[in-house]
């Protein structure tokens, strides 16, 4: 069962979330489905949930762990996105490997 999950809110035409969207798609590629899941949301879209959740800028990750958001980062900063994954969404295992996004 995932108790983990990147939610990622961006839209087609964000030149931020054009610059972010290689980094996501690695990111994404790179969990294991027992780990997380990244779930990439657009505001065009499903804007009542950005709203819901105050997203103002774009991109906004929100990470949730056990059905809580643990964490928030705004726009194009790589080094913060990867801190915030491999401090929140650890792997259940007992050693963690990094993500890595870069």
């Amino acid at each position: 069962m995932i108790n983990q999950v990147v939610l990622v809110f961006m839209a087609p035409w964000s030149e931020p979330w054009k610059l972010m969207r290689p980094a996501v798609e690695k990111m994404a590629s790179g969990l294991k489905s027992e780990e997380a899941e990244v779930c990439t949301i657009s505001v065009d879209r499903f804007n009542t949930l950005g709203r819901l959740l105050r997203v103002e800028a774009l991109p906004t990750f929100v990470l949730v762990k056990r059905h809580r958001a643990v964490a928030r980062v705004v726009g194009v900063n790589r080094d913060d996105l990867h801190s915030s994954i491999n401090k929140h969404l650890a792997p259940p295992s007992s050693s963690p490997q990094p993500i890595n996004i870069s």
